[in-house]
């Protein structure tokens, strides 16, 4: 195990306001091409060469990846309060109020379908994943649930009924009806799906084989720490975090391969790379873990501020961990929003030991609104979303190049073919 590391000198780096008008002005050469945009974007996405925006009234537009010229525009999912935007085989889903989701022709923006997944809830999915033919449409809170949807077609396949606790029914209210909930994550493979079922001090994990409601396997008994969710798999395991703990299971029988308790509270962004799983904990470490065996095979203290640590009851803003194979490199960041400051820390680690490379802090006032907080790497730049800001770093050594305020928000950043997309009021902007 690697001890914890000494941090490099740590730069407070103050705010610089350039206001959002000034996107269109190119400072050096960050900025390929920059165009209005009706109304404020609430989702943003990439595919095939074009950008995709969707704003509260369920309004879609298309633009051209290199140039941003538009290729269609206006076209609606169906409703308003809309959020969730993904492009799959072909076509553009987003989710709307009323617990609906709608589906456009990708090519032309052509209202294909559009349908309510259930009458027990009234607000937009959280979460829309398609995959192998199917859209699943998730939501969670008060009106947790999951519908399976015909991706071409919208047509109904299976849906876990609405409910206040986490258990559910996994059912397709008509041939078959099977106890249990979805885990989080992305716990869909094929026909079957990961499922939780039992009782806070009597859990169980089984895989269900949706088109005939069949149960694969089953695991013993264990008790709930958390909502489980699904990290990856890996070489015949589904890996599990519950809590502060990992879990392999064989997935074909279900059967227990390694377990692993992490001594911390809570556990942060866990990302699979090759045969490793990074993470963060709320102790302010950063970990890797070898998922063949288990074992944790590295450990970095990258918290010297304790933020993670004294947390006075704040809800922490963790990023997705971002991995930059041809630098070697990892880069994670997470922070709070204090009263009206921003305080965070963004970290650059070697990607085969987690010694810290560079680390950098993150100081900003909130102006009162609340974007996306967002974390992508492109080439040798980095680039970070907080609040309505957006700051870019050079990833060698963690110099700030931009520092950028918008009047209203930011949405996180978005990677595609070597140029990273930003909405931000009435804007869209690509950074080469």
């Amino acid at each position: 195990m690697i001890g914890a590391i000494g941090l490099a000198t740590i730069i407070i780096v103050s705010s610089l306001v350039i206001y959002a008008n000034s996107v269109l002005n190119p400072e050096g050469s960050h900025v390929a091409w920059g165009r209005s945009i009706p109304n404020f974007a609430t989702a943003l996405t990439t595919d095939d060469g074009e950008v995709f925006t969707m704003d509260i009234s369920g309004n879609v537009n298309a633009y051209d990846q290199k140039t941003g010229a538009s290729i269609w525009n206006g076209s609606s999912v169906g409703g308003y309060f809309a959020k969730g935007l993904i492009v799959a085989e072909g076509k553009v889903y987003g989710g709307f109020h009323y617990a609906s989701v709608g589906c456009l022709d990708e090519s032309t923006g052509q209202f294909l379908w559009n349908r309510m997944y259930t009458a027990g809830a009234n607000q937009a999915p959280d979460n829309l994943i398609a995959k192998d033919g199917r859209l699943f449409v998730v939501a969670e809170g008060p009106s947790a649930g999951v519908t399976a949807l015909n991706a071409s077609t919208g047509e109904f396949l299976w849906q876990t009924p609405y409910r206040y606790d986490i258990y559910g029914n996994i059912t397709d209210s008509r041939t078959w009806w099977v106890a249990g909930y979805p885990l989080e994550g992305d716990p869909f493979e094929g026909n079957t799906v990961y499922a939780l079922g039992g009782n806070q001090s009597n859990a169980y994990i089984f895989k269900l084989d949706t088109s005939n409601g069949k149960v694969l396997w089953q695991t013993s008994n264990f008790t709930l720490l958390a909502i489980p969710s699904v990290i990856t798999t890996f070489n015949g395991q589904v890996i599990i975090e519950n809590g502060n703990q990992f879990q392999s299971l064989n997935q074909t029988t279900g059967d227990n391969l390694w377990h692993k308790e992490i001594n911390a509270t809570s556990l942060y962004s866990p990302r699979a790379y090759e045969d490793v799983l990074f993470f963060g904990t709320s102790d302010g470490n950063f970990c890797a873990l070898n998922m063949f065996s288990g074992n944790i095979s590295a450990t970095t203290k990258v918290d010297s501020q304790n933020l993670l640590v004294n947390t006075n009851n704040y809800t922490p803003t963790v990023y997705p961990i971002q991995i930059d194979q041809g630098k070697h490199r990892i880069y994670w960041s997470f922070g709070f929003n204090l009263q009206d400051q921003y305080e965070g820390t963004l970290v650059s680690l070697d990607l085969t030991t987690c010694n810290i490379v560079w680390t950098k802090q993150i100081q900003d006032s909130i102006l009162g609104f609340e974007g996306q907080a967002g974390l992508a790497i492109n080439k040798d730049t980095v680039y970070l979303t907080e609040n309505n800001a957006l700051w870019v770093f050079t990833s060698s050594n963690g110099d700030l190049s931009r520092n950028q305020h918008f009047d209203h928000y930011v949405l996180a950043p978005t990677i595609y073919d070597g140029e990273v997309f930003v909405a931000s009021d009435l804007q869209l902007t690509a950074y080469k």
